[in-house]
């Protein structure tokens, strides 16, 4: 509804926002599209899902759950992780349940993924630590923060750790990653715990210990990347960690 501002009606402010859609370009998606699609019962375009994650619009929760069927990757991924957004834990059954009927190994994966997050930070950390884990399917655990999820706390010692493993490269499968796989990783982690909220956690007492080893942990980033964007990211996160 609009406000009496000096005896006038205000204009409507619109929310705007840059999603991505099944070509990965950015587009557009205004509140008006995203209020007329929950009007609809109807599976919902990857920037419609990536923009209610956005506007984290519980409403659209059943127009993600049937945007998870079809032929779509794009559109499947984005409503997985606008879910996965939303904290909508109910849906973890739904995404376990499809990844066993999903022909599309990567789609397959990403949903088992998703819904161990779910879960909780804790079980990310005990999948992503297990020696028998697909490989994968691990690194889809750290994709799971390529999207609009709030990082809580656990989420942040699950960071951590990933980023340690890939430092020390302490896992089967790390120790034969290809080079360009494991900046992609690293660059994940490290945007993730750029995240305001992140860096906000990081810089509180109770996150002390997590802090510490990432300082070291950046340090041996800037060495071993081949990347320099991924570089010049780490020295920017280690700067705003040690102020």
């Amino acid at each position: 509804m609009r406000s009496l501002r000096g005896g006038q009606l205000a204009p409507r402010v619109v929310q705007i926002y840059a999603a991505f859609n099944g070509d990965g370009v950015s587009v557009l998606v205004s509140e008006s599209d995203l209020d007329a699609a929950a009007r609809v019962d109807a599976p919902l375009s990857p920037e419609l899902a990536d923009a209610a994650a956005q506007a984290r619009r519980p409403d659209l929760i059943g127009q993600l759950r049937a945007s998870l069927d079809g032929d779509d990757r794009a559109r499947k991924l984005a409503a997985a992780k606008a879910l996965l957004a939303l904290d909508d834990r109910a849906s973890g059954e739904l995404l376990e349940s499809r990844s066993v009927v999903e022909t599309d190994a990567v789609v397959a994966k990403s949903f088992i993924a998703i819904a161990t997050r779910m879960r909780g930070p804790q079980a990310a950390v005990d999948l992503f630590e297990a020696f028998d884990t697909d490989p994968q399917l691990a690194r889809l655990l750290v994709s799971n923060y390529n999207s609009h999820l709030r990082p809580r706390s656990g989420d942040i010692r699950f960071l951590a750790c990933a980023l340690e493993h890939y430092v020390r490269r302490s896992l089967p499968w790390l120790s034969t990653l290809r080079a360009s796989l494991w900046d992609n990783g690293v660059y994940l982690i490290v945007d993730a715990l750029s995240n305001e909220t992140a860096t906000r956690l990081l810089r509180g007492e109770d996150h002390r210990t997590e802090r510490d080893a990432l300082l070291a942990l950046l340090s041996e980033v800037q060495v071993l990347a081949g990347d320099d964007d991924l570089v010049a990211d780490a020295r920017v996160l280690q700067a705003a960690l040690s102020d």
